[in-house]
């Protein structure tokens, strides 16, 4: 699936979901089932605001350890602590001021993938080894 551009926090999903009910829901989405087997990636959608029928679409990568360090392309550490690095839609970040190095703004539309060991989010490459 291609993205459309915009505004997306690019790193662990689990740092932005504030409350229970989307905690456990990431939880379950993680777990072993909520993937298929062989299966490293996954995008969704999720109804943001009871206001709109717009669903929002968002990346998971899961990552084969639950806690760790992706690296870019300059050697920058991206820390994960719920076995999962994704893109999810800016507007979804309830603490935005503690987030700011997360956010990043795509001018065109783009894909996302996963390996055994990176993350590509658009023109953004992570890997678990650095180089």
């Amino acid at each position: 699936m291609t993205f459309e551009p915009g505004t997306y926090y690019i790193g662990d999903p689990g740092f932005i979901f504030q409350d229970d009910d989307l905690r456990s829901l990431f939880k379950e989405i993680i777990s072993p089932q909520g993937l298929q087997s062989g299966k490293k990636d996954f995008i969704a959608s999720r109804k943001l605001g009871l206001e709109t029928d717009c669903f929002y679409p968002y990346f998971v990568a899961k990552l084969p350890h639950y806690s760790g360090t992706l690296y870019d392309k300059d050697n920058n550490g991206w820390g994960f602590e719920w076995g999962a690095f994704g893109c999810v839609p800016w507007e979804w970040v309830k603490h935005k001021a503690g987030y700011e190095n997360h956010k990043v703004t795509f001018t065109e539309p783009f894909d996302c993938s996963c390996t055994e060991d990176s993350v590509t989010i658009g023109h953004l490459h992570f890997t678990l080894n650095p180089q």
